[in-house]
């Protein structure tokens, strides 16, 4: 009989799966936007709905979405401080335990500057969905510059290492070490 994989609890659980789908979709979604041209594409949402354009209507999207998970990723930070993590099912060394959590830790601090820059890049206004308006942080082209570019290429390092992240994942399920019952 297979021994039972230690689990991490209940909430770290959730704020994972949470985190990891909106962080997926933001990235993703923001890097096509970013692939689009710089011609007005316009969907109809509705009638009671005007014609938007599609760049703005994801980047909009995005921004009210990565907004409200703000608090979201403080209580999963918080809560990974606080709450001792599972041992691991199948021995790891102790090179790879410590690569893992430097990588977990390099992803925690590129989804922090992703959301800050993000805040510090935006250069109008913002409805965060229809809630509440949001007045741009900053107003110097030069800063808003800076921040994008920011952004944009700590983007970059989170998807290489969620890639990294993802494959490790694999080759763990693959070689029998069932490292994602953790997360299950």
């Amino acid at each position: 009989m297979e021994p039972k994989a230690l689990k991490f609890d209940n909430i770290a659980r959730a704020l994972h799966w949470i985190s990891a789908v909106i962080i997926l979709w933001a990235m993703l979604s923001g890097m096509a936007v970013s692939l689009l041209p710089n011609v007005e594409v316009t969907v109809e949402l509705s009638r009671e709905f005007p014609k938007k354009d599609i760049k703005r209507l994801i980047t909009d999207f995005n921004v009210s979405l990565t907004i409200l998970y703000i608090p979201i990723f403080l209580w999963r930070v918080a809560h990974a401080l606080r709450v001792k993590k599972p041992p691991y099912f199948a021995p790891l060394s102790n090179t790879q335990i410590k690569v893992a959590h430097i990588a977990h830790i390099c992803m925690y601090i590129l989804i922090a500057v992703l959301l800050s820059s993000g805040l510090l890049m935006m250069n109008r206004p913002y409805a965060v969905f229809g809630l509440w308006n949001m007045a741009p942080i900053i107003t110097d082209i030069t800063w808003l510059d800076f921040f994008e570019q920011v952004h944009k290429y700590s983007s970059y390092a989170l998807l290489f290492f969620i890639t990294i992240h993802l494959s490790a994942l694999l080759k763990h399920q693959h070689s029998g070490n069932k490292i994602m019952q953790r997360m299950l």
